[in-house]
């Protein structure tokens, strides 16, 4: 959109500039036809060659209808440079416009409560289309940005509310312009709309202020802490008014992995008390009041099988009955419950409002702590403690933090590297996130691109176009040969895995190379450590960023633990 000119070097050596013209100072979509004028160069960049080629096209195909970002025209009227991910040349400068700064902005944080989204996710729309009006009285909302409850965890968020519960959303905004009293009057109109949907606003109006508000937007990183920064993370575009929609489709998904957590760990449990595990099978006979002997470990262990039989066929039964109305399973539901069902209900709305709960900690480990209470018991509890970390270790979930503003929603599903099951499941969740995309008519990018993991949910068409572009200007395929092509895959693909790599403890300890992964497996990648690392040169080039020295160095230990392990030596080719 700031675009003015950028140059770039082809294929064949000679230089290119794209320069738009008629420049409308805003959105590409908004403007009904957008031309540019593209001049080609020798190969010393600086001779001409031949007379400009201006190109036509209207503004409404950069995006999609309806949608604030969409990268996924490759093509794109063949427009060299833009959307082609480095597969038509380098772009080696660019001009853009500066918009000045407004001389008043304020900061608002909304924090909505109450466990129904359906009520808070409207508030962006609501925001977004009374700014848009207000855009005639010199007021623009120059920055929304959403955190669900899963980010709010891991960043740490402090509840700046009078509350002692953390919120389940919140939208981060800047209303901004060059009238101090209508600016404040906009904020003041956003918070009281935020307050009709159970939700509390603030306002920072100083430049601590501000910055202190906006802390937490840059935590984000920390949602793959757990998985050693480790994480699918795919960008879509959901028209506004349908935002609600797929966070509802995003938290279904979300039920549906963690009951089926739920229920594999329950398996696993009954698998270990049905075992012949050395501190389930002791004798202790006692003699009851009643004159019976009876031996107290293993009644315990029946007990406690008996339990999670129990539970784990009532939970097996939600699982199942997803979309059957509620009223129709009553009497599976707890007492509580059942009261709060109401007209047209399935179970899945239940558990979305979280009226309904399935978990470990009100159903499962209350009856196991007094069960299996005692000195003697505590290896069996510590069995089972295990199993139940194992598997909420590795239980997979969706996390969404959004560009609220233009619907950018970045979906993060954090993963271990080392567990093949686990990324594999991820893989299908990304399948199931791409096709809810799509069905609303969204977009599968905003910013990220397509590559080599999209290029598989990107329409046929799309693809033949840019083929088409590629072979006729990059005929050799010198730039990303195999990107964004049919054939494409992730096949030849690799990452690292530093959680593997520690496996290989002997290896590591007698090169002394396991202090050095230790040093570095945890990094989040979030950049944060740029402005005080002593190594980090801006102007220099990428090896002196801390971020690309760790994924360098990871690599360099992956490539010493091959060829030790191999002997084949390393190819240099």
């Amino acid at each position: 959109d700031n675009l003015i000119s950028w140059k770039m070097v082809m294929p064949d050596g000679r230089w290119l500039e794209v320069t738009r013209l008629n420049h409308n100072q805003g959105k590409l979509h908004d403007q009904k036809t957008v031309r540019f004028a593209v001049q080609w160069f020798k190969r010393d960049g600086l001779s001409k060659d031949g007379d400009p080629t201006i190109l036509e096209m209207p503004g409404e195909m950069f995006r999609k209808h309806g949608l604030g970002k969409d990268v996924t025209d490759k093509f794109l009227a063949g427009l060299p440079g833009a959307q082609k991910e480095g597969c038509d040349g380098i772009i080696t400068s660019a001009r853009f416009i500066l918009h000045r700064m407004p001389a008043y902005t304020r900061t608002f944080c909304l924090e909505f409560f109450g466990h129904d989204l359906s009520e808070a996710v409207p508030a962006i729309v609501e925001i977004t289309d009374y700014m848009e009006k207000k855009r005639a009285e010199g007021v623009v909302l120059s920055g929304l940005e959403h955190l669900d409850e899963r980010y709010i965890k891991a960043v740490k968020y402090n509840t700046k509310a009078d509350r002692r519960e953390l919120p389940k959303m919140i939208l981060l905004g800047d209303v901004s312009g060059d009238n101090g009293y209508e600016v404040a009057k906009a904020v003041e109109e956003i918070i009281a709309m935020a307050r009709q949907r159970n939700a509390e606003g603030f306002v920072a109006i100083t430049e601590e202020a501000r910055r202190k508000f906006w802390a937490d937007r840059s935590r984000t990183a920390a949602i793959s802490a757990h998985t050693n920064a480790f994480k699918i993370n795919e960008d879509v575009v959901i028209p506004l008014h349908r935002l609600n929609e797929y966070n509802t489709g995003v938290e279904k998904i979300n039920i549906e992995l963690s009951l089926d957590n739920k229920l594999a760990c329950l398996d696993a449990q009954l698998a270990y008390l049905r075992s012949d595990a050395p501190e389930l099978n002791q004798t202790e006979c006692i003699e009851t009041g009643e004159g019976k002997i009876e031996d107290l470990v293993q009644h315990r262990v029946q007990a406690a099988i008996d339990h999670l039989e129990r539970v784990r066929g009532r939970w097996q039964l939600w699982r199942d009955q997803f979309e059957t109305p509620a009223i129709q399973l009553l009497e599976q539901l707890p007492s509580p419950v059942r009261e709060r069902v109401r007209e047209g209900d399935t179970m899945m709305d239940l558990l979305l409002r979280r009226d309904l709960l399935v978990k470990f900690k009100l159903d499962v480990v209350p009856f196991m702590r007094d069960n299996f209470m005692g000195f003697d018991f505590e290896p069996i509890m510590a069995r089972l403690r295990a199993i139940h970390a194992q598997y909420k270790h590795t239980r997979l979930f969706v996390a969404l933090h959004m560009h609220a503003g233009d619907g950018n929603v970045h979906t993060n599903i954090p993963v271990h590297s080392d567990n093949y099951a686990m990324l594999r499941k991820a893989d299908e969740v990304v399948d199931r996130v791409m096709a809810l995309a799509l069905s609303l008519d969204g977009a599968i990018s905003g910013e990220h691109g397509i590559g080599l993991t999209k290029i598989k949910y990107l329409e046929p068409e799309k693809i033949d176009k840019f083929v088409e572009y590629k072979r006729k200007i990059d005929p050799d395929n010198v730039f990303n040969p195999g990107k964004l092509m049919p054939d494409s895959s992730l096949e030849l693909a690799y990452t690292p895995s530093l959680t593997l790599v520690e496996q290989e403890a002997l290896i590591l300890e007698a090169s002394d190379l396991d202090a050095l992964n230790n040093e570095i497996r945890h990094c989040l990648r979030c950049g944060k450590c740029k402005p005080v690392c002593q190594t980090h040169i801006p102007r220099a080039n990428l090896l002196y960023s801390p971020r690309n020295k760790i994924l360098a160095t990871g690599a360099v230990i992956e490539a010493f633990l091959y060829e030790e392990q191999t002997r084949r030596g390393i190819s240099l080719r």
